[in-house]
């Protein structure tokens, strides 16, 4: 690797909840590397990417959505969003829904304001939008309140637009050497996806407050020659009524969560495993510092 023309960077998605960035992120990376539903807060922890090529090693960065938070939960979330826009980014990538107004982005932009890196503009969902004035109007609105070094208008559930972003984004690292190893795919360890996938079912599978009140943790994970690879979670609930909620008559919800949660496990591991899940109450985790900080939450 020629170190003097190698270029490498963090860039950053940052965006309102269901702006679509875990979906760019996937695309980008190439893989299922994060948690995709059509609901909002899917996302509660920074997520890296790891994209190489010749020449170049981008980490990009997938952030929970920007919100107003409720929860210490939330705050943990809201403060991942800070870190990685004011500290670890190189390139900003604001991402919008092109169908939804812009105003509720107001607090998100008033951080990106203060950042001195570069910030690219994305307008996503552009297939929802019948006039193409409108994707003008969007973009002159966020130009008047942050300097865009370039606009992209991509649809990303579709692959439209992505690697012409991508180029854009490669370009636009600093030169340096490569952060990670060749050939790593993230910063997380295989237990975190466990997790982060079956959570993605629940959010699927069950309605209205279920899956935000949720947490997955991985308590077993082994593997073994041949078909013994085991994994045992911990679905944590606030209350006891969410309980029989999960399980579902006889069992039938929790036996459906976990052959989709085992699917996708194997899928991205590339290997067989045996799922066992257990619904356990903690009531009120979400406002608790000491569960988040074990769950694995920066609290501050």
């Amino acid at each position: 690797m020629d170190e003097k023309n190698f270029h490498s960077g963090f860039a950053v998605l940052a965006g309102l909840p269901n702006a679509g960035k875990s979906t760019l992120l996937n695309h980008l990376a190439g893989g299922l590397l994060s948690p995709v539903t059509n609901k909002p807060q899917t996302t509660r922890q920074n997520i890296l990417a790891i994209s190489e090529g010749d020449g170049y090693q981008v980490v990009f960065v997938d952030t929970p959505g920007f919100l107003d938070p409720r929860y210490k939960l939330q705050q943990t979330m809201l403060n991942a969003v800070d870190r990685a826009v004011s500290e670890e980014a190189d390139l900003v990538i604001f991402m919008l829904d092109a169908a939804a107004p812009y105003a509720p982005n107001a607090g998100l932009v008033e951080k990106i304001k203060k950042v001195f890196c570069p910030v690219f503009l994305v307008i996503n969902k552009t297939d929802l939008v019948k006039e193409p004035a409108r994707l003008a109007e969007l973009e002159a609105a966020v130009r008047k309140d942050l300097k865009i070094e370039k606009t992209f208008c991509i649809c990303a559930a579709e692959g439209k637009g992505v690697d012409e972003l991508k180029q854009a984004v490669i370009a636009a690292m600093p030169q340096s050497p490569a952060y990670f190893p060749p050939g790593q795919w993230t910063d997380r360890w295989e237990r975190f996806y466990v997790a982060e996938f079956i959570r993605e079912q629940i959010f699927l599978l069950y309605k209205k407050e279920i899956p935000y009140s949720t947490f997955v943790e991985v308590e077993k994970f082994t593997e073994d020659l041949g078909d013994k690879n085991y994994i045992r979670a911990i679905i944590h609930v606030e209350r006891e009524s969410q309980k029989p909620i999960i399980i579902g008559k006889g069992g039938a919800a929790i036996a459906k969560l976990r052959t989709r949660a085992q699917k996708r496990i194997v899928e991205f591991l590339g290997r067989k495993y045996r799922l066992e899940l257990t619904v356990v109450v903690s009531p009120e985790w979400r406002n608790d510092s000491q569960l988040l900080e074990r769950f694995g939450y920066i609290v501050r």
